[in-house]
Order: C-alpha cells, then sequence, then structure tokens
C-alpha cells in the first residue's frame, strides 16, 4: 500500500510535554532492551570512517536510547573515542541527564529545541535520525537530508517501522501489552509513569495509536530514493536499502557522505 501520512499525537505541539516524555521513554527503554537497530552497527560505523568523525549529532532522540544501544557494537569496530550529542524538537531532559551520567562524557545534550532542517552550524558530527523521520512529509524529509548536504555533515536514517502487515499486525495490536509489561523497568522511576500507565492507561492507547501510524508513514527504499532524486548533483555518496533486524522485521536506511 502507499504512504498514509496520518498524525502522531506525541508530535503534536499541543501534547503535553510530560506524556510525550513518557511515550518516548518507553519507546527508547525498547531500544536499550531489544537492541532492534544492532545490524546497522557496520553501516554506521563505515560513514563514520569515511566521514573522519567520532561525533555523532542524533537528531529528533526522544529518550536517546536508539542510538545509545549501538555504542557497545560501534566501539568493538574501533570507535573507542565515540561521542553522541542528543537534541530534538522537544527536548526530554530528565532522560538525557541519566544517560549523560551513565556515559559519562562519552554523551551530552542539547538544552534548546533544535529543528532537524536547520542543524545550527556549530553542531558538526555524523547525523542520525532513529525511528523519526517517518515523522515528516516528503517536503520537509528532503529539507532534512539537503541541509545535511548543504552544511557538508554525512547523515544516516533508520527506521525499523515499515509498512509490511504480514510482519507487524500483530506487533502491533501487542503494544499496549509491551507498555504494561516493561513500564516498571523504565528508568527514571517517575509516580506519574504509574498513573498515566495503569490507572488512566493513556500511554498504551497512544503507543498503540502512534506504532499503527508510524508504520503507515514510513517511507520504502523507492521513496527514499526519489527523496534524493534533486540532491544528486551534490558530491555526495548514498546508500539506501534494508538490513535484517527482529524477527521478520528489517530496516530501511539512507546513509550518506560527502564523496571528498
Amino acid at each position: 500500500m502507499g504512504r498514509v501520512h496520518l498524525f502522531e499525537f506525541h508530535e503534536l505541539e499541543w501534547f503535553p510535554a510530560t506524556l510525550r516524555d513518557l511515550l518516548t521513554d518507553f519507546l527508547s527503554f525498547y531500544a536499550g532492551a531489544f537492541k532492534p537497530y544492532v545490524p546497522v552497527a557496520p553501516l554506521l560505523a563505515d560513514a563514520l570512517e569515511s566521514t573522519g568523525t567520532q561525533r555523532i549529532v542524533d537528531l529528533c532522540s526522544g529518550a536517546g536510547r536508539p542510538v545509545l544501544s549501538l555504542r557497545p557494537a560501534l566501539e568493538r569496530r574501533g570507535l573507542s573515542d565515540l561521542e553522541v550529542i542528543l537534541t530534538d524538537k522537544f527536548p526530554n531532559l530528565e532522560s538525557w541527564r541519566v544517560a549523560a551520567e551513565e556515559n559519562l562524557d562519552a554523551v551530552k545534550f542539547v538544552r534548546m529545541p533544535v529543528d532537524a532542517a536547520d542543524v545550527p552550524g556549530h553542531l558538526k558530527g555524523f547525523r542520525t535520525l532513529f525511528t523519526s523521520f517517518h515523522h515528516f512529509c516528503p517536503d520537509e524529509a528532503r529539507e532534512i537530508l539537503a541541509d545535511a548536504v548543504t552544511k557538508n555533515e554525512g547523515i544516516g536514517v533508520f527506521e525499523y517501522t515499515e509498512r509490511n502487515w504480514l510482519v507487524w499486525t500483530l506487533p502491533t495490536l501487542l503494544i499496549p501489552l509491551v507498555v504494561w509489561l516493561c513500564t516498571p523497568f523504565i528508568r527514571p522511576f517517575r509516580w506519574d509513569r504509574l498513573v498515566w500507565t495503569y490507572l488512566v492507561p493513556v500511554v498504551p492507547l497512544v503507543a498503540l495509536w502512534d506504532g499503527f501510524v508510524s508504520n503507515l508513514r514510513t517511507y520504502s527504499v523507492a521513496e527514499l530514493w526519489r527523496l534524493l532524486d534533486r540532491l544528486e548533483g551534490s558530491c555526495y555518496t548514498w546508500r539506501v536499502g534494508t538490513v535484517r533486524s527482529l524477527g521478520l522485521s528489517r530496516i530501511t536506511y539512507v546513509v550518506g557522505v560527502p564523496r571528498s
């Protein structure tokens, strides 16, 4: 089926910040616990080596765990001095502080909102987007890629959602159950997390809707190539494809690095 750009609650300006943070905390816990993105570590390591940097500027970080779940695999590939900078339009500062404390000097974060389509010039490093590129309509997605090209920075986009209902129907329906089971183990501990998960189950229901819509909005490989059409004149090398992740699921990716 074609891509359908419905809304997700946690990207809406009026959606309460508390609930947004609780949702992104769950998504990050899932990424940290099950590590669906580990299969892209070789791709990311090659891109970092090609650009000659060991700094990742993670855009649309949420609570930050997707990119941090790759640090051990990247370090095993020789990137021992890797530095990660977390950014988002809606910064989840409490979770980022915990991540920075756990990783000492290897993780930093930007307190102010950062627009993925207009990243401040002083934020130098290889840009990544994990489970977030589908939030943007084609024109916005193209602007994100173009901004990296304009500022001569490498960029990697990785999505484990997919418009494949043979694979994703059952996992999507089970999202509320997974939220209920995982919530006691999510850190930092918050009493309101228990309230909005068990007493008033807003987080499980929003996670169900947003998970369903995320699959509908995820770009296919062919659609990602079309986003790059207007950038082909740039001095960049692009790789677009899929790699196998958990079970039957696949990660769709775009990786671009300056040829020079």
